[in-house]
């Protein structure tokens, strides 16, 4: 076999593990923070908290039919999609499919409990990622993000306990 042709392989190879594994970058730019922003959980923090628990975030990019979660296993990561599309199933059943903006894996964050359905990437996906233990470094050392997120999290329970309006 021909050095040129060893490369020609070696490269295919090396492109189609790519697309298998998940590639990492741990630098968020401002469409990482808007998207973090955009998401309802942590919409009551202030831009300076914003910045803290993105110092806790990681980009992370996946090839198309990559599963991200799988039903069952321990929740550890939440996601917000930057790019892409996936689809959520609970067993055999399709409940739904998520796009640009959509996240899940929220509470996982706060319980750490094993996920109640699978996501698969339709398409190849770029997502924000906050680790459960990255979490937890970012309110241990900022309160504030805990009162943020507290103060969603009633506003919630509020909105689900209030009589629908007429």
């Amino acid at each position: 076999m021909s050095s040129t042709s060893k490369m020609t392989i070696g490269r295919a190879v090396g492109d189609a593990m790519m697309e298998m594994a998940p590639r990492r970058d741990p630098h968020l730019g401002r469409g990482g923070m808007a998207l973090l922003k955009s998401v309802p959980l942590f919409s009551q923090l202030s831009r300076r908290d914003l910045h803290r628990l993105a110092a806790h975030a990681e980009e992370v990019r996946y090839g198309a039919n990559r599963t991200i979660v799988s039903r069952g296993a321990r929740g550890d990561s939440f996601f917000v999609i930057g790019d892409g599309e996936a689809v959520v199933t609970r067993g055999t059943r399709k409940i739904g499919t998520l796009k640009q903006g959509d996240f899940f894996g929220e509470m996982a964050l706060l319980d750490g409990k094993p996920r109640s359905a699978t996501v698969v990437a339709k398409t190849p996906m770029r997502t924000i990622r906050i680790t459960r233990t990255g979490f937890n470094k970012a309110l241990d050392a900022n309160p504030t993000i805990a009162r943020g997120i507290m103060a969603e999290l009633a506003s919630r329970v509020r909105r689900l306990e209030s009589p629908p309006s007429d």
